[in-house]
């Protein structure tokens, strides 16, 4: 399947060749959802109603199956410790959340890190994506150690105040806490910012009910 790639506005000295990965953009999991937001229950994947980070629990906000055309590549469950439709609030919070993805295709991980940092440019201003530009590299090295995850892999995004934001494949941690406070919402945004990869799967993330095509028109 072919991807359309960026041609990289942003010049840094001596780039890595993991950060390239990640700036390689285009949405390479820009994915043409359905019709309507499905969440994970229907592929049957099932995710637990709450779990405990750091010793606060989170609730399940909601779930979602991304696609590229009609394939499914895998599903996401964002876990809040207070359920919210709104993606203001979910982005200000300052406790922990946490980003559940099951995958359902063996596929690159720097698939996901060339969407993570797509969204992170079409939602921030010119001068918070340059800021955020160590944090992007440091995620970019990390992935490079991944490489690839496979059919049922459990990958998730976490962030744990005082810590930062991790990233851990089946439960083990893929490096050490980034730890700029702007990068995990920023990360956020990837999915329920005002640009997100699809606009399904943000709802269906948020738990939204999505506006039917009469009401739209009204």
């Amino acid at each position: 399947m072919s991807f359309a790639f960026w041609t990289g506005r942003v010049r840094l000295a001596r780039p890595t060749v993991a950060l390239w990965l990640c700036l390689g953009l285009g949405m390479g999991l820009g994915m043409s959802q359905p019709a309507a937001a499905v969440g994970a229950d229907a592929v049957g994947v099932n995710y637990p109603d709450s779990l405990r980070v750091e010793g606060v629990t989170l609730s399940l906000n909601g779930t979602g199956v991304a696609y590229r055309a009609l394939v499914k590549l895998y599903t996401v469950g964002l876990y809040l410790p207070t359920k919210t439709s709104n993606p203001t609030e979910v982005l200000d919070m300052s406790t922990p959340r946490r980003l559940r993805f099951v995958m359902l295709q063996g596929m690159r991980v720097d698939e996901i890190g060339k969407a993570i940092t797509r969204g992170i440019e079409l939602n921030s201003s010119r001068p918070e994506f340059f800021k955020l530009i160590p944090s992007i590299r440091a995620m970019g090295e990390q992935f490079a150690g991944i490489r690839r995850l496979n059919a049922g892999d459990v990958f998730v995004i976490e962030h744990v105040p005082n810590r930062g934001t991790l990233f851990l494949v089946n439960g083990e941690p893929a490096g050490l806490p980034i730890t700029e406070p702007l990068f995990y919402p920023a990360v956020l945004r990837t999915w329920i910012g005002p640009k997100p990869v699809t606009q399904d799967l943000k709802i269906a993330l948020l738990d939204q009910q999505p506006v039917g095509v009469l009401d739209a028109l009204e």
